[in-house]
């Protein structure tokens, strides 16, 4: 998806992180968001 530019080549490991901290960001929400009423129904049946 990215290009390889010469002239800037942290724009290639830029990019690549970027991408990392998107999808392992929306994996923490999806946890936080399946988790959460989990939790709340153990604690309301215990």
């Amino acid at each position: 998806m990215g290009t390889h530019d010469k002239k800037f080549p942290i724009a290639a490991y830029a990019q690549s992180m970027h991408d990392v901290l998107l999808v392992s960001s929306f994996a923490a929400w999806a946890m936080l968001l399946g988790f959460a009423p989990v939790m709340a129904y153990r604690l309301l049946v215990s």
